[in-house]
């Protein structure tokens, strides 16, 4: 008698413009043989109806939620959906997916896998809303069955500050492929800033501190534009910050790109200034693009991208292995460190560098760890598998 297929579902907020999302994507389609070949029928739950970015290949069964951002009626809504397909796994991404996933699965009883893919402390930083969720968190992560860190940062954060066990956490970079990120970089594009500069990407939201890289420009000897990739609700905020600080002249805004790679190929160097990341894929993104690296020392993946270590501290800026960390929100710091890799010798330097760096992140290394993670059979690779610490 043949046996059963196994329904496994995947469950995020949306299909937005973010990193999250975006690795969502690939890993569907980085699995899509192994899922197929195991006769596995996949199902992605979006709990939210709002406009997608990313695209998910044709074998997977597509079901979209609108609840609205609202975990009450994400629980009323998901609730209705596992009953009809009874999935033997569910895997989410993000934190109301996560905690929502934990909750029905002790109703229903299917294997719980969530992945946590920011900083959950520095993440849920603010008012009253997020020391919910805090409390939401710390009362569901610890009961999942399996969790999946992005960075070991976010693996230490869980385990320090959420009673998470360690020995129930696994750490999965994301995953590159450098081939078609050099093939999309090549792509032509028609605006381009005229005069050399340096580019960061992301939400234009206040984690991502991109005030942080304009007051840094303005502080530094870099006669170079500004390009910012991203759309969010700082954009006001950041175009009179620019104005205040005589750089409305050289910040370009250009919004969400579906293809960020030609704008990247063509900067200088890359800059990030985050308060806050889980594991930046720009960074490991421009490295793949051979771009030399800017970045502040935030929770978390930065350090262990740049050093090879964490956890790691840093006071003004230091040039490390595979390029320049910086403190958190100094605004000297990261002047400084604009100031050193614009000097040639030094973008090539660490240009060398970040491809070599890059190299230690595939798709391959991913996918065995994913076929780790659902228990499928796995290869010798994953005893290769390099955690970049």
């Amino acid at each position: 008698m043949a046996k059963p297929a196994t329904d496994i579902a995947f469950i995020i907020n949306s299909l937005e413009g973010g990193g999250a999302e975006r690795v969502m994507s690939k890993l569907l389609a980085i699995m899509e043989a192994d899922f197929l070949s195991a006769g596995f029928r996949v199902h992605l739950i979006l709990l939210d109806n709002l406009p997608e970015q990313q695209q998910v290949p044709a074998y997977v069964n597509k079901v979209v939620l609108d609840t609205k951002g609202s975990l009450h009626a994400g629980y009323k809504a998901l609730k209705n959906v596992l009953f009809s397909v009874k999935p033997d796994i569910c895997v989410s991404f993000l934190t109301r997916a996560n905690m929502l996933n934990v909750a029905l699965a002790k109703r229903f009883g299917h294997q719980a896998i969530i992945s946590e893919r920011v900083n959950t402390s520095s993440h849920l930083s603010g008012g009253l809303k997020d020391l919910i969720s805090k409390i939401l968190v710390r009362a569901s992560y610890p009961s999942a069955d399996l969790i999946i860190a992005v960075s070991e940062g976010v693996k230490a954060d869980l385990v320090e500050n959420f009673g998470v066990s360690a020995s129930n956490v696994q750490t999965v970079y994301n995953p590159y492929d450098i081939n078609a990120i050099n093939a999309l970089a090549a792509e032509p594009v028609s605006d381009l800033p005229a005069k050399p500069y340096i580019i960061g990407t992301g939400r234009l939201v206040k984690n991502k501190n991109f005030d942080l890289m304009l007051k840094a420009v303005a502080a530094s000897n870099i006669d170079h534009d500004i390009v910012i990739l991203g759309q969010g609700d700082e954009k006001a905020a950041l175009l009179t910050r620019a104005a205040e600080l005589g750089l409305e002249n050289r910040l370009h805004l250009k919004g969400f790109k579906s293809n960020p790679y030609p704008y990247i190929k063509n900067a200088d160097f890359f800059v990030s200034t985050s308060n806050a990341e889980g594991f930046p894929n720009a960074i490991a993104e421009a490295m793949c693009l051979g771009k030399a690296v800017v970045a502040t020392n935030c929770e978390s993946g930065p350090a262990e991208i740049l050093t090879g270590k964490y956890p790691y501290s840093v006071q003004g800026f230091e040039a490390q292995a595979h390029g320049c960390l910086c403190e958190v929100n100094s605004v000297s710091g990261v002047a400084d460190a604009l100031n050193y890799m614009a000097a040639e010798t030094n973008r090539k330097k660490y240009a060398d560098r970040s491809q070599k760096r890059a190299a230690t992140f595939s798709n391959e290394v991913f996918r065995q760890r994913i076929r780790g993670a659902l228990g499928l059979n796995v290869t010798q690779l994953e005893q290769k598998y390099v955690s970049g610490c």
